[in-house]
């Protein structure tokens, strides 16, 4: 009989070339996966597994026995009692842990709608706070506006009747210092003036009454000494 077998090749694209890469082989009962460039060999048979490179290795076995091996691990690592208790205490862990995060993030939702609630009243204090000082600044300003016009209107107005008092001193002291009316005497200049001539007068007349004086003097003396 003769020996039937089908393969598919894998190329190489960035090579270009006509060598396969990979080939997969099924012959007889079994797969094989031949790497042309590194020689190394996979056979897959019906009970057996072999991997082969070159010559130097030739090694197989029942993949069936290594199942049955590992499930025999398996079987005795859920027998060993360190390997559950440490099992049930990762259990244990999770599930507190799962609790611990739950309760966290209670927490956390509960802080979040507390400070949302904080921070909203906070906004509304803001808001009500930033009212009443704008409006309180409003009429701190009007009333800034209305003092300075009355401070304004104030000072124009003693300043008008301060140069209304000056200028009535101004006049009295002048008619003080010069004749006002001609008809009195009623300024100083005036009352210097009389007072001058008073004392010309009278300077004149106490000439006068010296010179009669002597006149009689001298009469007098000449009855007496005849």
């Amino acid at each position: 009989m003769a020996t039937k077998s089908s393969y598919l090749q894998i190329y190489d694209a960035e090579t270009q070339d006509d060598a396969f890469k990979f080939q997969i082989a099924n012959q007889q009962a079994k797969v094989t996966i031949h790497d042309s460039s590194a020689a190394r060999d996979m056979e897959f048979k019906a009970q057996g597994y072999k991997f082969v490179t070159g010559a130097a290795l030739d090694q197989s076995f029942d993949l069936e026995q290594k199942f049955d091996d590992l499930e025999a691990d398996v079987a005795a690592l859920q027998a060993d009692t360190g390997v559950a208790t440490n099992a049930a205490a990762i259990a244990a862990e999770s599930v507190a842990r799962a609790s611990a995060d739950t309760a966290l993030d209670n927490k956390i939702d509960a802080e979040i709608a507390r400070a949302s609630t904080a921070e909203g009243v906070n906004s509304t204090a803001i808001s009500a706070e930033e009212s009443r000082a704008l409006a309180a600044e409003a009429v701190n300003a009007a009333a800034v506006v209305s003092e300075a016009s009355a401070r304004a209107t104030a000072v124009s107005a003693e300043e008008t009747r301060a140069l209304a008092a000056e200028a009535s001193l101004q006049s009295q002291i002048t008619n003080v210092l010069s004749n006002a009316d001609a008809s009195t005497i009623d300024s100083i200049a005036e009352l210097l003036s009389h007072a001058n001539a008073a004392d010309a007068s009278l300077l004149a007349q106490i000439a006068t009454l010296q010179t009669d004086l002597a006149a009689l003097r001298a009469e007098f003396d000449e009855l007496v000494n005849n």
